[in-house]
């Protein structure tokens, strides 16, 4: 079957907040609505993007989850500490203060693997942020603080499915860090 005709996932690696990060950047993105308005992103959709891949034919799944599976970096922490937005994409965002060693190894190795195994993604240089408001439109004044710590114990691929309540995110494969 032709590749343009086969049918395709819309998909992503991230990593996926355990449930205490997940309340806490909750509550810092309903703090950022309130200043900011918009849309703010629904709890169980809030992640970090590591690769996005975007439309990929069902056929080269296998691929993704080999190149996943080759992936060896180790486990990490990091604290979440700052809240901003972009005004160019009205972007409300949360991210640490530095990319901590071990995301930026996990990256690498990621989009690496990808390349290797001719799987196209969004090459554009990693920025680590969580995405807390679309359409938000923040005064010039300070955020609120922030204090988000985060245990990077795995990463997942993650499936985008759009229904009538909007879009859903699903987990199709989960790959542990070292340590």
């Amino acid at each position: 079957m032709d590749e343009k005709r086969e049918k395709s996932a819309r998909l992503f690696f991230a990593l996926w907040p355990d449930g205490t990060t997940r309340v806490a950047l909750d509550q810092a993105a309903a703090k950022l609505h309130r200043l900011c308005g918009g849309k703010q992103t629904r709890t169980e959709t809030i992640h970090l993007t590591l690769a996005f891949l975007g439309a990929v034919p069902l056929s080269r799944i296998d691929s993704l989850v080999e190149a996943a599976g080759k992936v060896a970096a180790p486990a990490f922490s990091m604290n979440l500490s700052k809240l901003g937005w972009w005004r160019h994409n009205r972007i409300a965002w949360a991210m640490p203060e530095a990319v901590p060693e071990e995301l930026a190894t996990l990256v690498g190795q990621l989009r690496a693997n990808l390349e290797s195994a001719d799987v196209a993604f969004d090459a554009k240089p990693f920025v680590p942020h969580i995405t807390l408001l679309r359409k938000a439109h923040c005064p010039d004044e300070a955020f609120p603080p922030l204090a988000a710590p985060w245990q990077a114990r795995e990463f997942v691929l993650v499936r985008s499915v759009s229904n009538a309540a909007g879009t859903a995110y699903e987990v199709i494969g989960n790959w542990a860090l070292r340590g």
